[in-house]
């Protein structure tokens, strides 16, 4: 017992001594030559649910050199192209690993790596018999199905061989590379009958693996959101159901139609946002998207749709107000089309705004005048996260009415609404619809005049 009294004494007393320094995270470094005068940059992609994304950018040195060098990179996979980005060399990488890349004009070497990153560029290479005529089209113009078809089924026994060599001590990458080699295959054949030729087949001369395509069971594998073709591939296939099964359906439905074909919630969610650029006005976009709504599940997928209802709003009288949710001073989460039934007045403030605080009185005397009355005083703070127990107190001090939510900061209903100034009150009818963005404050009668005005409609 002794022993163990001593060092822990010593312990205490060294440790205020010791000088403890973090451990910098391994370096991952991709370099390279470029034998290309036509190339000036190279970019490293990122995958982001189930899409390419830039990671890093460099321009050449003097010796048409390059070299990337990122810190606490995520292992997985990645994608190296030119400054003309017209082709994607798929790379495996892991913090720490480094490799090298030469870019010819007809090809990218790689040397060195992990054994994960070597079994990438084999593949990489063996898949290249179909990805080059079904994707080449203009370097191989007069590629037929003729020629493609007994190329495809050849392969087929290529692709299903690689995969037993997948025996690295990396469970996860072996597991995910077969699905790589499933998914490139597919692409591969979809992207072929999909593409112009000089000869189309006829459904009889389809082989045999277009009919193991379509399932029901169809994109049920979450991991495929770490692949970076995988926005590409539910598009091609599609396509191709839609081509077999020529359903009677047209907008909002032929959307719903074309997730139903998808088995996980959030490829669906990738489906879906894959087309949002195809709409040309706001009630076309929101006739399509209500439907599917519920499987925008994530952060990346919510803020696409929600770009893209910002780019056709006009924020005209009649259009639906936007969907934004915060919790109150309880900690419920309070969403705007919860309080559909009611007029809502939204106020947007903060604690810290002079002209903000100058309008409570009058709100307060407003609130007043319309208790009893179908209408929701609803205010939004934009105080910063940190000054949310300053808020909360703010709030009860001042015995503030309505409902009070917290935004943490310039939020979304500040970005969508383009509210670069505060206070700013905003009038939507029972229905959720705009009224005026941009209404009179509490202190000029006008406002009351319009509530009242929205309540007889």
């Amino acid at each position: 017992m002794m022993r163990i009294t001593l060092y822990l004494c010593t312990l205490v007393v060294l440790t205020p001594f010791l000088s403890w320094k973090p451990i910098p995270a391994p370096l991952t470094i991709v370099q390279g030559k470029v034998d290309n005068p036509k190339i000036t940059a190279i970019t490293l992609y990122g995958v982001a649910e189930g899409r390419k994304t830039e990671y890093a950018t460099t321009r050449l040195s003097a010796g048409n050199s390059f070299a990337l060098a990122v810190p606490e990179l995520k292992e997985g996979f990645y994608y190296v192209t030119d400054n003309f980005k017209r082709d994607y060399h798929r790379i495996y990488l892991k913090p720490g690993d480094q490799l090298q890349l030469s870019f010819t004009e007809k090809e990218i070497r790689q040397q060195g790596g992990s054994p994960e990153s070597k079994l990438v560029q084999q593949w990489n290479q063996l898949y290249d018999e179909v990805r080059a005529p079904a994707f080449d089209f203009t370097k191989r113009p007069n590629e037929t199905y003729e020629m493609f078809f007994p190329l495809l089924t050849g392969f087929l026994p290529k692709a299903e061989a690689f995969k037993k060599q997948l025996a690295t001590p990396n469970k996860g990458f072996n597991s995910l590379m077969k699905l790589v080699i499933d998914t490139d295959v597919e692409a591969a054949a979809l992207q072929f009958i999909f593409t112009p030729r000089s000869k189309h087949p006829q459904p009889e001369d389809y082989p045999a693996y277009y009919n193991t395509i379509a399932r029901k069971d169809k994109f049920c594998d979450g991991r495929m959101l770490q692949l970076g073709e995988t926005d590409k591939l539910l598009s091609l296939y599609s396509t191709f159901c839609y081509l077999r099964e020529k359903p009677d359906a047209k907008g909002a439905a032929m959307l719903q139609w074309n997730v139903s074909k998808i088995c996980n919630d959030t490829l669906k969610g990738l489906f879906i946002t894959n087309g949002l650029d195809r709409y040309r006005s706001f009630s076309n976009l929101r006739e399509a998207i209500a439907p599917v709504e519920k499987y925008l599940l994530t952060a990346e997928q919510k803020s696409s749709y929600y770009a893209a209802e910002k780019k056709l709003r006009t924020f005209a009288e009649g259009e639906p107000g936007y969907n934004f949710a915060y919790e109150d001073i309880a900690g419920k989460n309070v969403a705007f089309k919860d309080l559909q039934g009611k007029v809502v007045l939204v106020d947007v403030w903060a604690t810290w705004c002079g002209p903000c605080k100058a309008e409570i009185p009058h709100l307060k005397k407003l609130e007043e005048e319309m208790r009893g009355k179908d209408v929701v005083f609803l205010s939004v703070s934009v105080d910063e996260a940190k000054d949310k127990g300053k808020w909360m107190d703010f709030v009860k001090n001042e015995a503030l009415g309505g409902t009070q939510l917290f935004a943490s900061g310039w939020n979304d209903i500040t970005k969508f609404y383009g509210i670069t100034g505060i206070p700013r009150f905003m009038v939507f009818d029972k229905q959720g619809k705009i009224v005026n963005v941009d209404a009179p404050r509490p202190s000029a009668p006008e406002l009351k005049a319009l509530l009242e005005k929205t309540l007889t409609k």
